[in-house]
């Protein structure tokens, strides 16, 4: 399993409301991982509500970050979107074949959902940053 992934400044996109739902969601994620790497009991209790959370928080995120793109005129917008939907598909899929008392696989999804979210920041999120600022 991949260790907790802390919030590093490099992934800052210098637009406010967006790093700051970034940390938000990275947050979220890592109540993920400190119940996968928890006690079997917590797990049971605990994971289904940070699930909801997080595919709550995602979706908000989500639609916040292509509202703000669309505003700006982002011209690759929907295909920002697009990546997003993938995302969403994979993660309600995963979370469908987790077993509420199989730990490993909450770590797993934990691995998958940190992985692609702080990849996705780092590269995809910065060019479109990068494109709204040099158009402002």
């Amino acid at each position: 399993m991949t260790e907790k992934i802390n919030w590093d400044d490099s992934y800052l996109l210098g637009i406010l409301e967006i790093d700051n739902q970034h940390k938000k969601l990275l947050m979220i994620a890592n109540e993920l991982y400190d119940i996968a790497t928890g006690s079997p009991d917590a797990y049971k209790l605990k994971m289904s509500a940070v699930l909801k959370k997080l595919t709550d928080y995602t979706v908000y995120h989500f639609s916040s970050e292509e509202e703000y793109m669309r505003k700006c005129g982002y011209a690759a917008a929907e295909a920002h979107k697009a990546a997003h939907d993938n995302f969403v598909r994979e993660v309600s899929y995963q979370i469908q074949q987790l077993s509420s008392d199989n730990i490993e696989e909450g770590a797993h999804f934990y691995t998958y959902v940190a992985s692609w979210v702080m990849n996705h920041i780092a590269k995809a999120d910065k060019i479109w940053a990068a494109a709204v600022k040099r158009s402002s």
